[in-house]
């Protein structure tokens, strides 16, 4: 009997022990994960770029391996293609190409030479032939940089960037106080400045030249325009009967009158060889028209008009006109084609003065506005009632696709007029009419 209970006793032992192993086990074994996942969730919450939330493993991809794998993605931060060039207010710029020089090369090299004697009646001797190491001197070569020009408006001084390397240097300190607008030629050697006279408030023009002559041009000039090739210029000045249209040359002195009206409220652009566009000048509350004027014989042919608040801008061939129409929400982009003469609507508000062609002639880049307030365009605009904040688009004019190039994230809003290209298209430079500091925005 007691062997009996002894054996009973210690299966109910091994029995107790086992559960109590199984136990210890599987409460371990829990523990061990629920720590495990506490540790991953930690790790995801810390992950400055994810939410703390696990992604789901694939169940229908098959690893050989037997194990996990999950790619990086790689985060980019968004780099500005806007450049602010200037911290002062300028009062025009313009791109030119210009040389820089290379460090001078010297070498010697080995010349044959053959130096005759003098010959005698007595003696004749026949030519020797000898190396000389003659030192040639090459000239210094020079590098074709693409470049910019600007003035700046308070002093009318002169400075110079040369875009591969960013470098500014100031070309010109001739001080012109209180600049309102200065006007480069091709080469940027000649400059157009204009300002209002300190003695009797008159409009003063005046043309310069770096190093070389300078002259004024006739007082209370109202309003000039480039040729195409910018050697050139028109402009416009009042008289008894109206207005007369007069171009110069920046490498001449010769002056010829083109063009007189009795109408004197024109805007003109100089479009090719053979005409200058002039356009009445805008208000929303009148009716604005678009005439093409003949240089050789100085004729008008209208091209169209009956637009309320007509701004415009033809490209390099006058064969297709950006411009505006004053309407209850704004003012409005349209595309005139001179030669079917249709219009085409592109559903952008904005402005012409906004925007700048391409050499192709197709392709136009405007800076358009984020929110329109107002409706009396563009007379509150130019008088500085309202400003804008833009974004960067180009318009495909012949079909009508506009691509976004830039959506301004800067700190510094930007209200882009006065326009202009690189050679080869890569930047566009441009007035903030905000404060008239230059920028830049890389197209490429």
């Amino acid at each position: 009997m007691p062997k009996k209970i002894i054996t009973i006793s210690i299966v109910v032992i091994l029995i107790i022990g086992v559960v109590m192993a199984g136990y210890y086990f599987i409460s371990n074994n829990t523990k061990t994960t629920n720590n495990t996942t506490d540790q991953t969730s930690d790790y995801l919450d810390f992950n400055p770029f994810g939410t703390g939330t696990k992604i789901p493993i694939d169940t229908n991809t098959t690893n050989n391996n037997n194990s996990n794998t999950t790619q990086e993605v790689p985060v980019e931060t968004p780099t500005s293609k806007l450049h602010k060039i200037t911290d002062f207010a300028i009062a025009g710029a313009g791109f030119f190409e210009d040389t820089r020089p290379l460090p001078e090369e010297v070498t010697a090299t080995s010349v044959e030479t053959t130096t005759p004697q003098i010959e005698t009646k007595q003696t004749k001797t026949a030519t020797n032939t000898k190396k000389i190491e003659t030192p040639k001197i090459t000239l210094p070569k020079v590098e074709i940089v693409p470049s910019i020009r600007y003035a700046e408006r308070a002093t009318g001084h002169i400075y110079q960037m040369y875009l591969d390397n960013k470098k500014i240097g100031k070309v010109s300190n001739s001080t012109i106080p209180a600049i309102y607008e200065a006007i480069f030629d091709n080469k940027a050697k000649s400059v157009i400045y204009r300002y209002v006279s300190t003695t009797d408030q008159s409009i003063t023009t005046f043309l310069a030249t770096l190093g070389g002559n300078s002259s004024f041009l006739p007082s209370n000039i109202l309003t000039t325009s480039l040729s195409p090739d910018k050697n050139k210029f028109f402009y416009l000045t009042k008289n008894n009967n109206g207005v007369i249209g007069t171009i110069g040359s920046f490498d001449e002195i010769k002056r010829t009158q083109v063009f007189s009206s009795s109408f004197s409220e024109w805007l003109p652009q100089w479009v090719s060889e053979k005409s200058i566009f002039l356009t009445t000048k805008p208000s929303y509350l009148v009716n604005g028209s678009l005439f093409s004027m003949n240089i050789n014989n100085g004729s008008l042919t209208k091209i169209f008009g009956g637009i309320p608040g007509l701004t415009t801008l033809a490209n390099n061939k006058g064969s297709v006109v950006l411009y505006s129409i004053s309407t209850e929400t704004g003012p409005k982009i349209g595309i005139f084609n001179v030669a079917d003469r249709k219009t085409k609507d592109i559903y952008i508000y904005s402005l012409p003065e906004k925007c700048i062609w391409s050499v192709d002639g197709i392709t136009a880049y405007c800076a358009i506005p984020k929110e329109i307030k107002g409706v009396q365009y563009p007379d509150i605009w130019y008088q500085g009632l309202v400003s804008f904040d833009d974004n960067f688009i180009k318009i495909n004019t012949a079909t009508g696709g506009i691509t976004i190039i830039d959506e301004s994230t800067s700190t510094d809003p930007v209200d882009a007029t006065n326009l202009f290209l690189s050679k080869d298209e890569g930047i566009l430079f441009f007035t903030n009419k905000k404060d008239s500091t230059l920028w830049s925005l890389d197209l490429k």
